[in-house]
């Protein structure tokens, strides 16, 4: 019995133990402590942008700059520090491919070759190249493949060279060239000339590949510009959204090569790699850091994504291969897509308010409703109130009215910022009443300041004339009895 009973008590404190344990590790892997309250991690902040609306899930950015916008509407979305003059890097291939688009009237079938200064000027400098040879012969679809999907300077200074040469051909005085008459500045004049014309006034441009220069500099937002316009070009999108290219045997290789692009968001193998990623350019230097042109597109909306400057170098000097230009990008792609969208504001029609009518019999008041669909991107849950409007429409209209004729406009704000202006119309059409006009002008007219200050002249006068008159009369009597008693 005695056997028994400490058997059973040992199994108690077996048992015991045995749920303690788990407890106790969970606590340790948690970080908890019996004896206090661990402190908590504070949760990152969302980083406010200077435009847009606040990405919730971007909260430590890798990039010192970036710029979205709406494709479809031209809505900017998210904003830090936009304007910030930045290098570029190879995101200068969007603009050279913007001058030779502009330049070249038949991309597939112009054919140039190589020059030998090619390879001169990019020895040692350490470029991205597409490994064309001097030499070799290329139409300028070919280049422009070889530019924008391996990135390759060699192909960039190629096409450079060639505009450079068409304008040096046509002879236009001044059109395309330096103080010094430099070949490749032409070029590069061209480049300029084409930024300044897209309003760009915090971009210059050195050289068409992008190596570093202090005076070669953009910001987000004019790249965007940039890039916006370079979507519209013949074979822009095409072109950057391929993952590899094969260039056909030329005259001096016999067999077809591929080259592959550098933007691993397009790559189904990368880490950086995003299902709705469309396209575009990367860049990277040390003095640079990691840039992205990026676009994505999915349900019917797309979106275009500059992000400058991502860490390129670490502490250390030594190289990072960690694109955060790519998962800032990705982030704010993410959360675009699933937390904004082309919401109605207001719809051709909608009867919006009422004015009052004059000249017209057994009628007081006029609707007005807007004119036009007006639409805006705004966040998914957004809460309608926090939308404002304001209008701006006359004490009254004199009839008469024809329906559609303008009264007003209504204004919708969100968060100060202005989505838009709205013209309101009449919402019917109202005849005049001449009677009525009549007795309105009749009361108008005698309402009016002249006419009481007229009047009020008039009667000032009549009161003088008066008094004037009675004195008279009374001098004349007075006259009339003095008269009277001297002839007596």
């Amino acid at each position: 019995m005695r056997k028994f009973r400490f058997a059973a008590l040992m199994m108690a404190v077996l048992l015991t133990v045995t749920a303690l344990t788990p407890a106790a590790l969970a606590e340790e892997a948690s970080g908890t402590e019996t004896s206090g309250a661990a402190e908590a991690t504070p949760t990152p902040a969302p980083v406010q942008p200077e435009e847009g609306f606040v990405c919730e899930t971007l909260t430590e950015p890798n990039s010192k700059s970036i710029f979205m916008v709406s494709l479809d509407t031209g809505t900017v979305v998210f904003t830090m520090n936009p304007d910030e003059r930045l290098p570029m890097a190879s995101l200068t291939k969007i603009m050279t491919y913007i001058v030779t688009c502009e330049t070249v009237d038949d991309l597939m079938n112009t054919r140039t070759t190589v020059p030998a200064s090619v390879a001169e000027e990019l020895e040692g400098t350490g470029s991205s190249l597409a490994e064309i040879q001097t030499g070799e012969e290329f139409t300028i679809y070919e280049l422009l493949n070889l530019m924008m999907v391996p990135s390759g300077n060699d192909a960039a200074l190629t096409l450079a060279k060639y505009v450079d040469g068409l304008n040096i051909a046509a002879g236009e005085d001044g059109a395309a060239y330096d103080e010094n008459g430099d070949g490749l500045m032409s070029f590069v004049e061209l480049m300029n000339r084409k930024a300044a014309e897209l309003g760009c006034t915090n971009t210059h441009f050195m050289n068409p590949h992008g190596l570093h220069d202090e005076n070669h500099y953009t910001t987000a937002r004019e790249m965007a510009a940039i890039t916006e316009f370079a979507l519209t070009l013949p074979y822009f999108s095409e072109i950057t959204s391929q993952t590899s290219y094969t260039q056909p045997p030329t005259n001096l290789t016999s067999e077809a090569r591929t080259v592959t692009t550098t933007n691993r968001m397009l790559v189904e193998t990368a880490e950086e790699h995003y299902t709705y990623a469309t396209g575009i350019k990367t860049g990277s230097l040390n003095e640079s850091g990691y840039c992205i042109a990026a676009s994505a597109s999915y349900d019917g909306y797309s979106y275009l994504c500059i992000c400058l400057g991502s860490p390129y170098l670490d502490a250390d000097g030594n190289h990072i291969d960690y694109h955060g230009e790519m998962y800032d990008a990705a982030t704010l792609f993410r959360w675009a897509l699933t937390s904004i969208e082309n919401k109605t504001i207001v719809t051709d029609g909608d009867l919006i308010g009422e004015v009052d009518l004059k000249y017209v019999w057994n009628k007081d008041r006029i609707q007005v409703v807007a004119k036009g669909n007006v639409t805006a991107m705004l966040p998914t849950d957004l809460d309608e109130s926090s939308i404002k409007m304001t209008l701006s429409l006359p004490d009254a209209v004199k009839a008469p009215v024809a329906k559609g004729d303008e009264v007003g406009t209504a204004t919708y704000t969100y968060k100060g910022e202005v989505l838009a202006e709205v013209p309101l119309v009449a919402a019917e059409s109202v005849e005049r009443s001449e009677i009525i006009q009549t007795i309105e002008q009749g009361k108008e007219i005698i309402t009016s300041p002249w006419f009481l200050i007229t009047a009020g002249a008039i009667l000032v006068l009549l009161v003088v004339y008066i008094a004037l008159a009675v004195l008279m009369n009374r001098k004349r009597r007075k006259m009339r009895r003095v008269k009277k008693y001297r002839d007596l």
